[in-house]
């Protein structure tokens, strides 16, 4: 049954293969770079001695050249290819067989109908996990000079390091099985997953991760005036450390009260995410056996 597997599904292997090796070598080109510039200004030791304060100007040269680029467009491009991966990969596991009619002669041999979609999905469900860890490790190598300044909670770092990246491939993955099992067509559960994964990949970030952990609280006397915004900079004012999440200010009088998430929490909250996740690729997994077991009886 492994080999048949592979056999059946070693084209999207491959696929995803060079996919990773295309990824590998961007980020190595633009990570070399990054790195670069990172020791031209020194940005090291003055964040050792000052978290960045004492070095303004390179900061800014260093945001300048590369911030737009690794934050926003490295983002923008790779914000859909998580459920992409998983959806391709998906689909066709059972969408295909039950299209092409090929269920037949499939589900008549002696490994019965259940066991055999078991190491299918275990088969391809570990590839995915292989290639979800990897490609978090060459972003998180390619991020290192950028997450020194900013920390790893804004969005466009804390989606693609971490455990959430696989955790999203692997949610797109049983969404598209289940779909593919539903709709009996490899395209149209594609598109019936991509939707729904979507969704809820909103819903959790937007909805659900800024109350996993109720913040903490810093207080400033502002007697000679406070300010700030929410998010992370290079360094909060509130909290003068990088990469804490600044999510909200109060206070009455003289007294501002700053509400943040401490970069300490990021591994806190991608367990409690891929948590989320890995559940629900579970349950859509474990609906798909349940209906093949159904149909078998």
């Amino acid at each position: 049954m492994i080999w048949v597997s592979w056999r059946q599904h070693r084209s999207e292997a491959i696929t995803c293969l060079g996919l990773l090796c295309a990824l590998a070598v961007y980020a190595a080109v633009l990570g070399l770079s990054m790195r670069s510039s990172f020791g031209q200004h020194d940005l090291a030791t003055c964040l050792a001695r000052s978290q960045g304060t004492g070095c303004p100007n390179g900061v800014y040269s260093f945001m300048n050249s590369f911030g737009s680029l690794v934050n926003v467009g490295f983002w923008a491009v790779l914000l859909l290819l998580p459920g992409l991966i998983g959806v391709v990969v998906g689909a066709p596991l059972l969408g295909r067989e039950l299209e092409m009619g090929t269920w037949r002669l499939a589900w008549s041999q002696t490994v019965p109908r259940t066991r055999w979609l078991a190491v299918k999905l275990a088969v391809v469900a570990g590839g995915l996990i292989v290639l979800g860890a990897a490609m978090t490790l060459v972003i998180t190598w390619y991020r290192t000079p950028m997450d020194r300044l900013i920390g790893h909670f804004l969005h466009n770092a804390y989606d693609y390091e971490g455990f959430v990246l696989t955790a999203y491939i692997l949610f797109a993955f049983g969404l598209a099985v289940l779909a593919g099992q539903l709709l009996r067509r490899s395209i149209p559960a594609m598109i019936a997953a991509i939707v729904p994964w979507l969704a809820v990949r909103i819903v959790v970030e937007f909805a659900l991760r800024p109350n996993f952990m109720a913040p903490l609280t810093f207080t400033q006397n502002c007697s000679k005036g406070c300010g700030g915004a929410t998010g992370n900079f290079s360094v909060p004012s509130a909290t003068g450390h990088i990469g804490d999440l600044v999510v909200g200010y109060g206070g009455t009088g003289n007294t501002q009260l700053s509400f943040y998430q401490p970069a300490s929490r990021f591994w806190e909250f991608q367990s409690i995410e891929a948590g989320i996740f890995v559940a629900l690729t579970l349950a859509a997994l474990g609906t798909a056996v349940w209906l093949l077991h159904r149909r078998a009886a």
